[in-house]
């Protein structure tokens, strides 16, 4: 890929032949993965966007045209240099809702299994207030100065992509997060916009920052985009003076976003090009390997889909390497969208970088 060549985009991605048959295969893009694996919330939507098409053709589910929730569990890594082999069968078929099985193999062995649940989410029914609302409350935000890097409460940072690069799958968004730091992380909260319609390691090619032509949030995305969190587990590790800090810590994540700001204010066309945030190498101490993907979603997005999505991240404890992580996503107006539960694995990433 050339160096001014914009990555496959995300709805490329996910544009790939379908079949209303009970097994098909798939080429994966190489650009959606962390080192040599595949985004897991990108093989998420893939698996569920198969189910979907699956259901459209089907007279008993063609009602049922909407995800409710899935549950995805990770068996083994994928990897984009074999092309997968997905399998579906029938689980139930009810009125008011089915689920659908799917299982991806490469090379003859289980990946994943995903089950999904499918409805009408157009359907109206028991509707309650329960009073829940976000504790803390959000950072104000202005986002259409946050369209153009200005918004006083909030600074950006955006990983460089690169066709090798370790973080590549990470550059599909751009994320924003309070410029102060908090003195205690509970929660991560950011901010984030579509990634891909930027130059690998720049801003967005000249014309095409027109409003709609934006690239966008859709249904079809929304676990990959659970998946485009910031690591909340780095913020917990202990950090000795004199060493860098935890490569996806807040604190980190700061100092890169000023680094890309003040390389910005320069004029430099390649601003996101940072030598010590992971675009290229992987350096940091540990690794968190998904082990479970689980997603409701609450309320569908427009179909020309969103610019901009609030993500909430909570982990109540890591224990043993075992680690639990709760995502709810936002749309521009504050309405819950969807809420996501990782199972999750820690390990030493000096153990694993080499297989990946």
């Amino acid at each position: 890929m050339a160096t001014n060549a914009l990555p496959t985009s995300l709805s490329q991605a996910l544009d790939f032949p379908l079949s209303c048959t009970r097994q098909i295969s798939v080429q994966l893009s190489s650009d959606l993965a962390v080192g040599s694996v595949i985004v897991g919330g990108y093989a998420a939507c893939v698996m569920t966007k198969y189910a979907l098409h699956y259901a459209s053709q089907q007279p008993r589910l063609q009602n049922q045209g909407d995800l409710r929730s899935a549950v995805v569990q990770f068996y083994r890594p994928m990897f984009p240099s074999t092309p997968i082999t997905m399998t579906l069968r029938e689980v139930n078929v009810g009125k008011g809702w089915s689920t659908l099985r799917i299982e991806s193999f490469q090379n003859d062995k289980l990946t994943t299994s995903a089950d999904i649940v499918i409805t009408n989410l157009s359907i109206q029914g028991i509707t309650l207030q329960t009073g829940w609302h976000l504790s803390p409350t959000p950072h104000q935000v202005d986002l259409t100065r946050l369209d153009t890097d200005s918004d006083p409460n909030w600074i950006s940072y955006h990983c460089a992509f690169y066709p090798g690069g370790f973080r590549r799958g990470h550059s599909y968004a751009k994320t924003f997060i309070p410029r102060v730091r908090p003195t205690e992380i509970t929660f991560i909260e950011q901010w984030i916009e579509p990634g891909w319609d930027c130059l690998p390691q720049g801003s967005r090619p000249l014309g095409t920052d027109q409003g709609n032509n934006n690239a966008r949030w859709t249904n079809e995305m929304i676990q990959f985009v659970v998946d485009m969190t910031l690591p909340i587990q780095e913020n917990f590790l202990p950090h000795e003076k004199g060493k860098p800090l935890p490569m996806g810590s807040i604190a980190a994540t700061l100092e890169f976003a000023a680094r890309q700001q003040k390389a910005r204010k320069e004029g430099q066309s390649t601003w996101r090009a940072l030598s010590d945030d992971g675009s290229k190498e992987f350096w940091a101490e540990t690794l968190n390997v998904s082990l479970t993907l689980s997603t409701e979603i609450k309320q569908k997005l427009p179909p020309q889909g969103v610019r901009w999505l609030y993500l909430r991240t909570e982990c109540k404890r890591i224990l043993n390497g075992r680690m639990d992580m709760e995502v709810l996503v936002f749309d521009e107006r504050m309405d819950l969208i969807a809420i996501s539960h990782q199972v999750a694995a820690i390990i030493s990433a000096k153990s694993k970088i080499q297989k990946l």
